[in-house]
């Protein structure tokens, strides 16, 4: 459940939150919550400020209303008059001169220049989603890396070269979740890195992209939070439809270092990319507190519900929304929670055909310890409800 009253501001100043059979929409947009919380002490303002920025409140001199280059102002201005005062110009009785006086004809108008129709602008080409390394990268570093023997070596995915993914931060800028973006204004991540925040929390959130290292100096933009969406049927206890959408409060810019990542086509089939290789990404790092400093990449199995059903840390949470994935190196931890598990869907041909990186899951279950791959939200089960809540 999200806390509405997590603050004091929170009392008075309250999002829009509707409920719908299997959503909870909470809306910071309309109400100026995010900026109220910014900056608390700007309530103490008048609302005549805040309603028209700029205004100066004024009294009526004895001779009518201050008026300065058409705005009111405090005072009359040396050498401005009044509106009263040009009032009396006007009602000064006119002078007639004597003799008579020729009036010329107008001169017609010479008929203005009608100009071309503009141009429309060619329409931008679309950005295509899922870019990302040509194929499998070489190496795969380990998520974490608390694997026997110790030691093993981590290395960072290169920069830029994952344009989808996202870092979560607090508003003490400590990364606590990552996503991914699935279009210019929308990011898909897990429904327990925001179900428990209050919405003064939420509205303290930096999201960070086109970023691969921990430091916020490096992020290639960075947005609030606008709205979120959380699955209404999302359960903290089983990680059943651990799913959210975040609204970002601007676009973002689309560049070789910034796109989204493709969705999946909707199944029902829970083994629908059974045997297949995955990379999982994020920023679960070697210390189960701290995050890593650099995005991490590591290469993983998708195996099927029946044999993920056997594992007898979650398979008891295993259903047909979940996937799973298998490694006796690569394992999941805490700052991996809410990003993707990436699969290559480019057609398989003759020639070589650059990668398409697709999300099959989004990182939820990780096992205390990070000595697990853990349990996936199966993207492609959600299909339907990501369309109707994208828009």
């Amino acid at each position: 459940m999200v806390t509405l009253m997590g603050s004091h501001v929170s009392s008075f100043v309250l999002p829009r939150v509707t409920r719908t059979d299997n959503a909870i929409i909470i809306d910071l947009s309309d109400n100026g919550y995010a900026a109220a919380a910014a900056a608390p002490n700007s309530f103490k303002k008048n609302y005549a400020e805040f309603a028209y920025p700029g205004f100066l409140s004024q009294t009526k001199n004895s001779d009518g209303w201050s008026y300065f280059f058409g705005y009111p102002s405090l005072g009359n201005v040396a050498g401005i008059p009044t509106n009263k005062q040009l009032d009396a110009e006007d009602e000064q009785p006119e002078v007639k001169q004597s003799g008579t006086v020729q009036v010329a004809p107008a001169p017609t108008p010479a008929a203005a220049p009608v100009p071309a129709p503009a141009q429309a602008p060619a329409p931008s080409p679309p950005i295509q989603c899922g870019r990302g390394p040509a194929a499998f990268p070489k190496s795969f570093p380990l998520i974490s890396a608390r694997v026997d023997p110790p030691g093993t070596a981590v290395t960072a995915a290169k920069k830029g070269v994952w344009p989808f993914i996202v870092t979560l931060k607090d508003k003490a800028n400590v990364l606590f979740c990552a996503g991914s973006l699935i279009s210019d204004t929308k990011v898909l991540t897990a429904a327990q890195c925001l179900e428990d925040l209050s919405v003064f929390d939420i509205s303290g959130v930096t999201v960070s992209i086109g970023v691969t290292s921990g430091s916020p100096l490096s992020a290639e933009m960075t947005r609030r939070i606008s709205k979120i969406v959380l699955h209404s049927r999302y359960n903290a206890a089983t990680f059943a439809n651990d799913i959210a959408i975040i609204t970002l409060d601007t676009p973002v810019i689309f560049s070789r270092t910034v796109a989204p990542i493709c969705l999946p086509p909707t199944s029902a089939d829970p083994d629908q990319y059974a045997d297949r290789d995955a990379l999982l990404l994020g920023w679960g790092g070697t210390d189960i507190n701290t995050p890593s400093s650099a995005l991490l990449q590591a290469k993983v199995g998708i195996v099927s519900n029946s044999e993920c059903r056997a594992d007898a840390d979650f398979g008891k949470y295993v259903s047909d929304g979940t996937v799973c994935v298998s490694s006796t190196t690569a394992y999941s931890c805490d700052g991996d929670v809410g990003g993707p598990v990436v699969i290559n869907t480019a057609p398989v041909t003759a020639t070589a055909t650059p990668a398409v990186w697709t999300i099959a899951g989004i990182n939820s279950y990780t096992k205390t310890g990070c000595t697990a791959t853990g349990l996936k939200t199966r993207v492609s089960a959600y299909i339907p409800w990501i369309n109707l809540y994208m828009n």
